[in-house]
């Protein structure tokens, strides 16, 4: 696994070459929207179930990327088929598991003990690093994770080390946390893209793997339910906005902005800046939603910062 020492690195289709510093700022985009996506689906999840959420925001994500990817398709299609198992596996992961697991969550547990528990991901990513790549971490990065950790858990905690004594165990704790291990197992998958695959593709590909299994979710979730979830809305189209925007931003942008991050950077310094995540969502918080910005709120960045820096900052030698 390549951790990004050179300052330019050949991903994608033929001649593609992405900066570290290009790459680096995809990932902080990836972070800010995947921020906003918790967010989001805070202001649905009373009225759209987790199915449909998880169902229309791929299908809005696959809808969006045919246009600008199907030209690479007839080329790409030919290598993926060659690498059957990896395209199953990196769709299968990161679309259909991780997009169940994290909504489950996020209907069955707090927001404290979601946000702690998904915080934990670029720990899975080190460690699943360390036993399954030839590239070990090094003492940095997990200095850098634990420090980014720490801000993480600040922000939180909201600077009150006592919440995470209060914390109830729940069923949507254990979602959280295989979400977390999902994620990172998913961004080892990544390393075994088809090489020369536009990153457009490997998403698109990705979305209908994971449609494939959605579909047959939701499809029963309105068996159950006896009717599509919309008909309940009144009015429909502030949610629907939302789903749209979840689609479009969150999953579409998103993960083609963290795929190509981690094609060059690697999934061990990339999964750092999943820290970044709760900040983002602390300022959108206070933007959007009038909170207020408190002493705790800095000191989780500036921890979350200097973590980040620690764990990609290049050795001198």
């Amino acid at each position: 696994m390549a951790q990004g020492n050179a300052t330019t690195v050949t991903t994608g289709s033929a001649g593609d070459q992405t900066p570290m510093t290009v790459a680096y700022l995809m990932l902080i985009a990836c972070a800010m929207m995947w921020g906003s996506n918790h967010v989001v689906a805070r202001g649905v999840n009373a009225t759209v179930p987790f199915e449909a959420l998880s169902f229309w925001r791929w299908v809005v994500a696959a809808v969006m990327l045919f246009p600008v990817c199907y030209k690479y398709l007839g080329r790409d299609l030919r290598l993926m088929a060659q690498h059957k198992m990896s395209m199953f596996l990196i769709g299968f992961t990161g679309v259909f598991l991780f997009s169940v697991v994290i909504y489950l969550a996020a209907y069955n547990t707090t927001a404290v003990n979601t946000g702690l528990l998904n915080a934990t991901t670029p720990v899975w990513v080190l460690l699943f690093a360390s036993v399954l790549s030839a590239d070990k971490p090094k003492l940095g990065q997990w200095v850098g994770v634990l420090v980014a950790g720490a801000g993480t858990a600040t922000i939180i905690a909201k600077g009150d080390l006592s919440v995470f004594a209060r914390m109830d165990f729940v069923s949507g704790d254990v979602f959280a946390m295989i979400s977390a291990m999902v994620w990172a197992a998913y961004s080892m998958l990544l390393k075994r893209a088809p090489k020369g695959v536009h990153p457009l593709s490997l998403v698109f590909v990705s979305a209908l793997i994971g449609l494939c299994f959605l579909t047959p979710l939701y499809v029963w979730s309105l068996v159950v339910d006896g009717e599509p979830f919309f008909t309940h809305l009144d009015p429909a189209w502030p949610d629907m906005l939302k789903i749209f925007y979840i689609g479009a931003g969150p999953a579409f942008l998103g993960y083609l902005f963290w795929n190509k991050g981690v094609s060059v950077v690697g999934p061990a310094n990339a999964g750092v800046f999943l820290y970044l995540m709760p900040v983002f969502a602390s300022v959108l918080a206070i933007i959007f939603l009038g909170e207020e910005l408190h002493m705790y709120h800095l000191g989780g960045i500036v921890l979350i910062a200097f973590g980040i820096w620690q764990a990609t900052r290049k050795k001198r030698t």
